[in-house]
């Protein structure tokens, strides 16, 4: 079902499985695009704030109920899937990448390296200030807080306050 919520602006471009429940709200100049061998899954009332983007041409995300996405952010390229949790609140101009690409001295060009990718796991109850970058590999904790500005670069444990780059834990929540 597609939601009512999708401004008109938006482009909804999804060629795999996606579930986009009827409580979403989608703001202007948004973009989600999935290929033929990707897979979403919005949880309820999700809301994604304007110019963002959902890019997945393979691989899965999976988003709980009640997550907002801040303007300008983009979760790119999940290739080895990325999992949402409940109540996540993830702040302006934040990027989720899920690969990497391969940049070995072997005469191949950088663009044709292979890539690696590995899973993200955001847990529930998390916040993620704005311009956060966040890298394949990573599980934040649940009730974790990440600081403004902060690169994750590594698993971030549950209920602390982590920031910097790279983000590590700072205090307890």
């Amino acid at each position: 079902m597609i939601s009512k919520g999708i401004h008109s602006s938006v482009v909804v471009e999804c060629h795999g499985e996606a579930e986009i429940p009827e409580t979403t709200i989608i703001e202007p100049n948004s973009v989600v695009y999935t290929g033929p061998r990707a897979r979403l899954q919005l949880g309820e009332m999700f809301t994604m704030y304007p110019s963002s983007t959902i890019r997945i041409d393979q691989g899965w995300l999976e988003v709980g109920t009640e997550v907002s996405m801040g303007p300008g952010s983009h979760i790119y390229e999940p290739r080895a899937g990325m999992k949402i949790g409940n109540n996540v609140l993830i702040a302006g101009g934040c990027l989720f990448s899920g690969t990497n690409h391969g940049m070995e001295p072997n005469g191949i060009p950088m663009r044709k390296q292979p890539f690696s990718a590995k899973p993200i796991i955001i847990e529930d109850d998390v916040w993620i200030g704005m311009n956060c970058t966040i890298l394949p590999g990573v599980t934040i904790g649940k009730g974790c807080v990440v600081g403004a500005g902060s690169l994750v670069t590594k698993d971030l444990p549950p209920n602390m306050v982590c920031l910097g780059a790279p983000c590590r834990p700072v205090k307890p929540r």
